[in-house]
C-alpha cells in the first residue's frame, strides 16, 4: 500500500513537472502568437501595433497582457483604428479552441472616411468578449459590456447604455449567422432624442439570422455590395423597442439594394405611432399635411386596447428608398453608405 501511494505520489510530481514546463513553453511562445496576429498580412485588411506583452495566470489560465495596443483597418480611401492602453487575452493552457479578450476601461476609435476625421472616446465599467474557434476562425461571438460612455464631440453629452449584449454564432453548417443583440438603459444625446420622447431607452433587443458574410477585402460599400448580390439576406425574427411612448414589437426580412438603400417587408405591432409622427414633423422630416394624413389614417387602422391606447398591427416596407405603413408612404430611406466612402 505505501509503495502504491509512493507511485501514485511520484507519478503527481512528474505530471505537475510536465505542466509547469508546457504552462512555461506556452507562455514564452506567446509573444510570437501576438506578433504574427498583428503583423500585415496580404489580403488581411487590418493589422496592428503594440509595445510589449507579459504572459500570466499559472497554472489555471494563459493571460497575455498586450500593452498599447492599437488595430488599424485600411480601406481604399479611409482608415479606422482603435486603441486602448492595455487588452488582455485569456486562454485555457489545455486548449485553444476558445479564448476571451478583457477590454480596457478607456479606448479610442478613430474614423477617417477620406472626407471627415472623426474621434470617439469610448469609457466602460467593464468589457469582455469571447471567442469560439474551429479550424482557425471563429464560429461564435458573446460579448457584453456594462456602464459604456461614448463620447464623439468634446463638451457634448454622451452616449451611455447600462448594458450592451452581443451573441453571435454559426449555423445552417456555416451558410448563416444566428445573432442576438440586446441593449438597455440607452440614454440619447439631445441631438439624437426626437421630440416628445423620453431620453433613456429602457431596452432594444433584436434576434437575426445574417445570410451571407463580407469578404473582408475592399471598400466596405463593395463588401456591401458583394454580399448583396450573392444573395445576403438578414431575417429579423424578433425585433423588441421599448422607448416611451413608443412600444414596437416587429418581424420580417431586410437587404439591400444596387444603391445600397435598406429594402424589407415587416410586420409590426406598434404603440405610439401617433408620438411618432409628431416628432417626424417636428424634426422636419414630415410635412405638417403629412403627418395629419398619416395619423388620421393609421387611426383607422389600428385597434383600441383595454387601456385606451391605439395598438396597430401593420405591415411595413422598404422599398425604391421609401419606408411605407401599410399604403401609406412616410418617409425616404438613404444608403446605409455611399460608394464614396473611403473606408
Amino acid at each position: 500500500m505505501r509503495r502504491l501511494f509512493v507511485v501514485f505520489l511520484a507519478l503527481l510530481v512528474l505530471v505537475c513537472v510536465a505542466y509547469t514546463v508546457y504552462w512555461n513553453v506556452m507562455a514564452s511562445r506567446s509573444g510570437e502568437w501576438v506578433a504574427y496576429w498583428a503583423a500585415p498580412i496580404p489580403g488581411k485588411a487590418w493589422s496592428g501595433t503594440y509595445s510589449a506583452t507579459e504572459a500570466s495566470g499559472f497554472p489555471f489560465s494563459l493571460d497575455i497582457t498586450i500593452s498599447d495596443p492599437a488595430v488599424s483597418w485600411q480601406g481604399s480611401g479611409g482608415e479606422a483604428i482603435w486603441q486602448g492602453p492595455e487588452l488582455i487575452a485569456k486562454f485555457k493552457p489545455w486548449t485553444l479552441a476558445s479564448f476571451s479578450f478583457d477590454l480596457p476601461s478607456q479606448q479610442t476609435v478613430i474614423i477617417d472616411d477620406g472626407y471627415l476625421l472623426r474621434m470617439i472616446r469610448i469609457m466602460m465599467e467593464s468589457g469582455t468578449a469571447r471567442i469560439a474557434m474551429t479550424d482557425d476562425r471563429a464560429t461564435a461571438l458573446m460579448a457584453r459590456f456594462e456602464g459604456v460612455s461614448a463620447i464623439h464631440q468634446q463638451n457634448q453629452v454622451p452616449l451611455t447604455a447600462d448594458l450592451l449584449e452581443i451573441d453571435v454564432r454559426e449555423a445552417e453548417g456555416g451558410a448563416a449567422h444566428d445573432a442576438y443583440l440586446l441593449a438597455t438603459g440607452v440614454g440619447l444625446p439631445v441631438g439624437l432624442m426626437p421630440p416628445f420622447f423620453q431620453s433613456e431607452v429602457p431596452s432594444a433587443a433584436a434576434t437575426l439570422r445574417l445570410w451571407g458574410e463580407l469578404s473582408g477585402h475592399g471598400s466596405l460599400a463593395s463588401q456591401l455590395e458583394a454580399w448583396r448580390v450573392a444573395g445576403g439576406i438578414i431575417e429579423i425574427q424578433a425585433l423588441d423597442v421599448d422607448w416611451p411612448p413608443l412600444d414596437i414589437e416587429a418581424e420580417g426580412t431586410a437587404s439591400l439594394d444596387t444603391q445600397l438603400r435598406p429594402i424589407g417587408a415587416f410586420r409590426a405591432d406598434v404603440v405610439g405611432y401617433r408620438e411618432l409622427l409628431n416628432a417626424m414633423e417636428e424634426m422636419g422630416e414630415l410635412e405638417r399635411g403629412q403627418a395629419m394624413v398619416a395619423g388620421t389614417a393609421l387611426d383607422i387602422m389600428a385597434a383600441t386596447g383595454d387601456d385606451g391606447s391605439k395598438r396597430l398591427a401593420v405591415d411595413i416596407s422598404i422599398q425604391h428608398g421609401l419606408l411605407s405603413v401599410g399604403p401609406i408612404r412616410v418617409m425616404e430611406v438613404p444608403p446605409v453608405i455611399t460608394p464614396e466612402v473611403g473606408f
